[in-house]
């Protein structure tokens, strides 16, 4: 009778734990979980990732910049910097993502800063969008409040140099659908643009001739895909010369323009490419003649103009 007891309590005890031990996950699984759930992400995660600058290419950070030299023999050289970071949920999902400000250079006198958005994915980086904040911009503050880049800055007044900014600035970011949004950014005086230059925005400008007062000079451009120009709205510009690409600021006044140089691609083009006249007509650019499916850039020589076609709508999809 007892040897039967005793066998009833054995085998209850051997459920129980059985039971006991099939409710406990694996030490495995526990440390994947909590490595997924709180994962941290560190100034040193963000000073070695991979960082694409819309037009300008792909990035590999080595504690912090990547150094190149564009091509044999050349002295100029791609130069990326992390300049500052800030950390706070972009996305509202309970998990820490970055805010970045980088530093691209190519040899010249400009020093173009990107503020770029890096979501903390699981164990991973993924990188949003990067928008360009001007030539020589100085970030004093960055910080991450409510899903919202607050960001403190000194830059160009319109009556600044180019060496000498001298204007303060606060301005605030929202990531909306994996793109930045400025908030407020300059409403009113956008509105006004937009509204007397409706069709200039939006739509990629082929170059297809160069004209002057003359004719002797005149040419016309074999392939308008490899020469484009796209003005938007915040008042930023991409232009496509051949092999190579610049990005920069812009403004208009009525029919006035003034293209500002930009940061530039340096690559060698085959013979015969006009990338490099191309670059420097957009910037000699005064004033702008718009038809229905073409916009003239009259050049600050007298006569001399850059003739563009319209050459469809920006893609939903294009890096704004």
């Amino acid at each position: 009778m007892k040897s039967n007891k005793l066998s009833a309590l054995i085998v209850s005890m051997i459920l129980v734990l059985d039971t006991a031990c099939s409710s406990i996950p694996s030490g495995n699984i526990t440390e994947s979980s909590q490595s997924v759930a709180n994962r941290i992400l560190t100034e040193n995660d963000l000073a070695n990732a991979i960082y694409e600058i819309n037009g300008l290419g792909r990035f590999q950070l080595d504690k912090g910049e990547f150094n190149r030299q564009y091509g044999e023999g050349m002295t100029q050289r791609h130069k990326v910097t992390l300049e500052k970071v800030a950390f706070g949920d972009l996305d509202h999902d309970g998990v820490s993502d970055g805010a970045v400000i980088l530093a691209w250079q190519s040899g010249g006198s400009g020093t173009f800063k990107y503020l770029s958005a890096m979501r903390n994915i699981g164990n991973s980086l993924r990188q949003q969008d990067s928008i360009l904040l001007g030539d020589r911009v100085h970030i004093s503050a960055l910080s991450i409040h409510a899903g919202e880049v607050d960001m403190e800055a000194i830059t160009t007044g319109s009556h600044d140099p180019a060496c000498c900014a001298s204007q303060q600035v606060k301005q605030t970011y929202i990531l909306r659908d994996g793109k930045w949004t400025q908030r407020g950014a300059n409403i009113a005086e956008s509105a006004k643009i937009t509204a007397s230059n409706p069709n200039i925005f939006g739509t990629v400008w082929k170059w297809v001739r160069f004209e002057s007062a003359s004719k002797s000079h005149d040419f016309v451009i074999d392939d308008p895909n490899k020469y484009t120009l796209i003005l938007l709205q915040n008042g930023s510009y991409q232009a496509k010369a051949d092999c190579n690409r610049m990005q920069g600021q812009f403004t208009l006044e009525d029919r006035r323009i003034k293209i500002e140089s930009g940061a530039t691609t340096l690559a060698e083009c085959p013979p015969g490419s006009r990338y490099a006249d191309y670059l420097k007509y957009l910037t000699e650019a005064i004033s702008f003649a718009l038809h229905e499916h073409q916009v003239e850039l009259r050049l600050m020589t007298n006569g001399q103009s850059l003739v563009f076609e319209k050459g469809g709508e920006v893609p939903q999809n294009h890096p704004h």
